[in-house]
């Protein structure tokens, strides 16, 4: 097959796909070598970067698109509605499959530290994201962005996002007033003994401060009488037998 020939039959199947495909799916369907499948997607890249429509690549699989300077116009023509329906923790699982793709669940989870069961599945529903094979292991998955993730961004490759190190260098969280106030040490803890005694003598202790004393129990007459002196009884049967 002739070169010119090979370009046109790629630029066919690139538009009528639903997918990415890579040079070897289509030097495999064109029965090509993947060499010369991979030299003519980079001269279709290199023609159409002015165009309105574009040749994406990610991850090595290659996609028409529209031109990112086109996005906004686009979008509003579409009137999608999907940026807006993203949560922030979808968006901070999708930021961190961009930035470390591919990358395992467990990786995202070991980040953001909770878990993001739900928003992968929302990312994968809406095509922003795709499973791959692991290849440490067989039975599990890695997750990365898709060419849709591209469209939606205005991009033309993974590589065209902005350095993760100037993007956290320009950010500048705000200090709390719990950050504050951890900064400074109390002056109360510095001397903790001054500090007591200095309490102490402010204190005045007054009769009322103190608690009232429980009153004791009134003795009944009969009881009292009980409680003379067996002696006392004595002396007085005696003085009476004497009169007598």
């Amino acid at each position: 097959m002739e070169p010119s020939s090979i370009k046109s039959v790629l630029q066919s199947i690139l538009f009528v796909a639903n997918r990415p495909l890579t040079a070897k799916q289509l030097a495999k369907h064109l029965e090509l070598e993947v060499v010369a499948v991979s030299e003519t997607l980079e001269e279709l890249q290199n023609e159409h970067k002015d165009s309105g429509i574009v040749l994406l690549e990610n991850n090595g699989s290659y996609q028409f698109s529209t031109q990112p300077a086109n996005s906004a116009k686009v979008k509003d023509f579409l009137n999608t509605d999907l940026r807006e329906k993203l949560t922030d923790a979808t968006v901070e699982v999708l930021a961190i499959i961009a930035y470390r793709q591919p990358v395992s669940k467990a990786e995202i989870e070991a980040i953001r530290g909770v878990n993001s069961q739900y928003s992968l599945r929302h990312l994968l529903m809406r095509g922003l994201i795709e499973k791959v094979p692991n290849p440490g292991d067989g039975r599990g998955f890695l997750y990365q962005t898709t060419t849709e993730f591209l469209q939606h961004l205005g991009l033309t490759s993974v590589k065209d996002l902005p350095e993760f190190e100037k993007i956290t260098g320009e950010i500048k969280l705000p200090e709390t007033a719990a950050i504050a106030e951890s900064a400074a040490e109390p002056e109360s803890l510095e001397q903790p003994a001054e500090a007591i005694v200095e309490i102490s003598e402010e204190v005045e202790i007054t009769e009322e401060a103190l608690p009232e004393e429980t009153p004791e129990p009134e003795i009944p007459e009969e009881i009292k009488g009980l409680e003379e002196d067996p002696e006392e009884e004595i002396e007085d049967e005696e003085d009476t037998e004497d009169e007598e």
